[in-house]
């Protein structure tokens, strides 16, 4: 067991049925502690200036997956189909670009972009950069590519980049676990952070634990909905989008993501009869790993996907989940780039 799965057990209750409670490590006491005041200081440290179009920030306050890149990609679709020019910014995690901002293409190396770029960039087909300080990527985006509304994926916590709209998502299975801090918890920043942000959302039908934790704080409820199916192309660059997957019946699961699990109940919920095979968040893959009997179809993320492209199998498919919310929180999205607008 990864130190990763170990810690999970303990900072959230089972979440597949079972009576597991959170539990509280109290001997972890003194360094969540010391986090604290580490991202207080940080926070007042940053006095970043404002940059001339929206930044509409989509993070969360735990750790691992809660699904705000899916959150990312709808927003930027429906920017774009209403005329505005969004460009999306990351911090790249788990790349290293010969030099920053990095703009990313259908040609990029994950271990270049880091995977979640280039999924947001071959999903959506927007202008992606990435940069550690996220405000250089803002920044280039502008002067490239001429974006007006820009979207980071991730980044609450990225105090030196200026935002106009944050928007905090929630696992609604979850919760906010044992609600401490790290790495006593999953919490990056304390609970009442979510009083301070423009909107909550919840993925997925939140939980007795969620409502408990922070009911009166949640604004939507998203669902993530299986929507479309890839193959990799034989340029290895693009996609073949499919209206269906692979046929109904067993099925390899491929999941380096922060929570495989639901993507796990997901492909079950789709009828699949899945052998799971999860992995550390980022994971960087080799084809001997991924090396199973030939003919069993493998379905894995879209995140997973683009770092296995180089080496695609023909009975591989990657699923891509798309984010479904309620109309009023568009209303809300365009009433903020209004108001930006007659400032």
């Amino acid at each position: 067991m990864s130190l990763e799965d170990w810690l999970n057990k303990r900072w959230y209750p089972a979440s597949d049925g079972g009576d597991r409670e959170a539990m509280q490590l109290p001997l972890l006491a003194p360094l969540e502690l010391a986090f604290r005041h580490g991202s207080r200081w940080r926070k007042m440290r940053n006095q970043p200036q404002p940059l001339p179009v929206p930044v509409i920030v989509v993070g969360n306050i735990t750790v691992g997956g809660v699904g705000k890149t899916p959150l990312v990609a709808e927003l930027g679709r429906w920017l774009r189909e209403r005329g505005h020019k969004p460009g999306i910014i990351s911090r790249g995690y788990g790349g290293r670009a010969k030099h920053y901002p990095y703009d990313v293409t259908a040609q990029s190396h994950p271990l270049e972009s880091g995977d979640e770029p280039l999924m947001l960039h071959l999903m959506t087909g927007l202008p992606v950069m990435v940069a550690p300080k996220r405000v250089e990527a803002a920044e280039a985006l502008i002067k490239q590519h001429g974006c007006d509304v820009i979207l980071s994926d991730d980044g609450l916590q990225h105090y030196g980049l200026w935002r106009s709209l944050e928007i905090c998502v929630i696992d609604g299975r979850r919760g906010l676990g044992n609600q401490h801090l790290l790495p006593r918890g999953p919490l990056r920043e304390s609970v009442d952070r979510l009083d301070n942000v423009d909107m909550v959302v919840v993925n997925g039908q939140p939980s007795e634990l969620a409502l408990s934790q922070c009911g009166d704080r949640i604004d939507f409820t998203m669902e993530l909905v299986p929507s479309r199916w890839h193959q990799f192309n034989l340029d290895q660059t693009s996609t073949l989008r499919l209206k269906s997957g692979p046929e109904i019946g067993p099925c390899h699961g491929v999941a380096a993501i922060g929570n495989p699990q639901r993507f796990f109940n997901t492909l079950r919920a789709l009828g699949y009869t899945v052998m799971e095979m999860a992995f550390p968040d980022h994971h960087q893959y080799s084809p001997q790993e991924l090396q199973l009997d030939g003919i069993t179809p493998v379905i894995m993320t879209m995140k997973d996907a683009v770092k296995c492209r180089d080496f695609w199998q023909s009975h591989w498919w990657a699923m891509e989940a798309q984010a479904h919310l309620p109309d009023l929180f568009y209303q809300h999205i365009h009433q903020h780039l209004e108001s930006f607008r007659a400032e």
